[in-house]
């Protein structure tokens, strides 16, 4: 097969974790988006992910409604929610290492899935590219989107450890930022050893003599098989307000304005010149957590109301620290806070853009941080950004957005319609402007960044034009189809290689070949992996073996039919398209066939005993 034909290869790619819609999250919304740019390309894209159920407090709060057995995306792409048990507090599935390898054998094989991509390290993802490696599915990718710690506690080093099992099992290891990717290296157990050789020295008429050496051995997983690939950021929905204005004139997208965001676009969609020291917004928009640093921002917060009295807070979002938060602007600052600070509570994601846009400067807190979607999804909005220096931040956003500057015959009409109903720039002398402040994560630090920033919006440093060209910056680096691309040109190169390596090989007979194969990686093990826990894997590893033989005896993989590629969608939610029993009695035929017995085989006995009950 040649390199050209190879490109235009189509691959059935399985996603597998944890954290999957209807929560929303970082995580969640990254494969989502993905797997429907990967599907516009032509691949058949399924997703593998644990159940919602009533009983775990997993359910969508919009609906309350339980997600378990097989649903499609408005993408088309094809989602399993597998009954697993969860543990409390998290969305992390109790783990059991063998319990899932029967049903996702079969979605596997029913899929005819070559690639199997885990994301974040949960549970499901380190069980599933173990189970991958023993289904022999030709390319194993693994991308790791947070920032751990090394050893600073028990729960640091078990997780690092089963890091290092996966990282061992998996083709390709993925990662956001190159901060992320040294923090998955030194994780993993990557390290250079120095090793004492002897080295035969021949010499002309004398006899050999030996020398010794040292040589330098990488241990652990090789750096070079680790990926950076960026996160990115929806272009259709984050976008400056000045382009939400034009959008509204249009007559185009009627339902994203509302009443809060037409009032603050009348002040914020002025020229520069006409915005003089008016009021200044400030967006925070996390989780109110300890590690997003929401202790920093107690103290910021009347600091800045104090020494700025045009300036605002608006504060989306939940957590365990929300009342301390609520506490000290309502109760201990309540002279310096008084109808300075709007609390929106748990935001939901399609509002998220329209609260953003109203803003002038978006504040992020962080301690510890990989990417840090949410400073792109607000820079890409045309807001200032002030976050720490922490983790990847400094490499996610410029620190400079060059903007070009009208001529002065042209300073009345600076902008003009291009294709597709854009504004773009006339050519003009370009200037720069500071459109993110880092800070370190202490609250002085933080107040002087803050302080720069206020004084830019406010000295009217900041318009429509340099909004758009910060957001057309941010929308050209980071986006979707770039980073679908480089993800399917990974998975081809994995793939293109395991062909490669398969030519050279001299035996011929395949089971010698899958046997060797396999005491390879039990003989890989058991030498770095350590001396408890390499023969505990080699353990594992044997079990998971046995047991997919005794799988292939009792239900051999030519009885199990593959599905056609069968995409219905429904219009119930948002993001999901609704297959479940209510919808099919309505006439939705989203879930038909084959899925239907695979949907009653996924329900558990409990919920439908549950059901029962309620019928009775």
């Amino acid at each position: 097969m040649s390199r050209d034909t190879h490109r235009q290869r189509k691959l059935s790619i399985c996603f597998v974790s944890d954290f999957f819609l209807p929560h929303v999250g970082g995580v969640e919304l990254h494969i989502a988006h993905l797997a429907g740019k990967l599907a516009e390309r032509g691949h058949k894209v399924c997703v593998f992910t644990h159940s919602y159920n009533d009983d775990d407090n997993n359910t969508d709060s919009n609906t309350n409604e339980t997600y378990s057995g097989v649903r499609y995306l408005k993408s088309g792409v094809k989602v399993y929610y597998v009954p697993r048990v969860t543990i409390k507090g998290t969305n992390c599935c109790f783990p059991t290492i063998f319990g899932v390898l029967k049903i996702f054998r079969i979605a596997c094989v029913r899929e005819n899935v070559n690639v199997v991509h885990a994301h974040q390290g949960g549970t499901l993802s380190h069980e599933c590219v173990l189970h991958a490696k023993t289904l022999q599915i030709p390319c194993v990718v693994f991308t790791d989107h947070s920032l751990f710690g090394m050893n600073d506690d028990v729960a640091s080093i078990h997780s690092n450890k089963v890091l290092r099992m996966t990282l061992g099992e998996a083709d390709r290891a993925v990662c956001v930022t190159n901060a992320a990717k040294e923090n998955t290296c030194l994780r993993g157990g990557m390290n250079v050893v120095p090793v004492r050789r002897k080295k035969k020295k021949k010499r002309k008429g004398r006899d050999d003599e030996e020398k010794e050496e040292v040589v330098y051995e990488l241990r652990g997983f090789d750096p070079r098989k680790i990926e950076v690939i960026p996160n990115a950021v929806d272009g259709e929905a984050f976008y400056p307000p000045s382009r939400a204005t034009e959008k509204r004139s249009e007559g185009k997208s009627s339902s994203r304005s509302s009443g809060s965001e037409s009032s603050n676009n009348s002040s914020n969609s002025g020229s520069a010149k006409t915005r003089g020291k008016k009021e200044v917004t400030i967006v925070v928009c996390s989780r109110l957590t300890y590690r997003k640093g929401i202790h920093l921002l107690a103290k910021l917060i009347p600091l800045t109301l104090k020494r700025n009295k045009n300036v605002r807070f608006i504060i989306a979002g939940s957590g365990p620290m929300e009342p301390h938060l609520r506490e000290v602007c309502e109760k201990t600052h309540k002279k310096e806070c008084k109808g300075k600070v709007e609390f929106l509570g748990d935001a939901k994601h399609e509002n998220v853009p329209n609260i953003l846009r109203r803003g002038d400067i978006f504040l992020n807190c962080s301690l510890t941080e990989a990417f840090c979607t949410a400073i792109v999804e607000a820079a890409s909005c045309g807001l200032v950004v002030v976050a720490t220096g922490v983790g990847g931040v400094p490499e996610v956003l410029p620190g400079v957005t060059m903007v070009t500057s009208p001529a002065a015959s042209e300073k009345k009409s600076t902008m003009e319609t291009g294709t597709g109903g854009r504004r773009k720039l006339k050519a003009g002398k370009p200037k720069e402007i500071t459109s993110s402040f880092l800070a370190p994560p202490t609250v002085s630090g933080l107040f002087e960044q803050l302080e720069k920033a206020i004084a830019l919006v406010a000295n009217g440093e900041i318009g429509d034009r340099e909004r758009e060209a910060l957001g057309d910056q941010i929308l050209q680096k980071y986006s979707w189809s770039a980073v679908a691309k480089t993800t399917e040109n990974l998975y081809l190169d994995v793939l293109l290689e395991k062909e490669k390596r398969k030519k050279k090989r001299k035996k011929t007979v395949e089971d010698e070949r899958d046997d060797d194969d396999f005491a390879n990686r039990v003989i890989e093990k058991c030498t770095s992996q350590g001396v408890v826990f390499g023969p505990l894997l080699c353990c594992i590893a044997a079990l998971t073996k046995l047991y997919l033989k005794a799988l292939e005896f009792a239900d051999p993989a030519e009885n199990i039919r593959e599905r056609s590629n069968f995409f219905t969608t429904t219009n119930n939610h948002p993001i999901i398209a609704d297959s479940s029993k209510r919808q099919r009695k309505n006439g939705s035929d989203a879930m038909r066939g084959d899925d239907v017995d695979i949907g009653r085989f996924l329900v558990s006995k409990r919920k439908r005993r549950r059901d029962r009950r309620r019928r009775e």
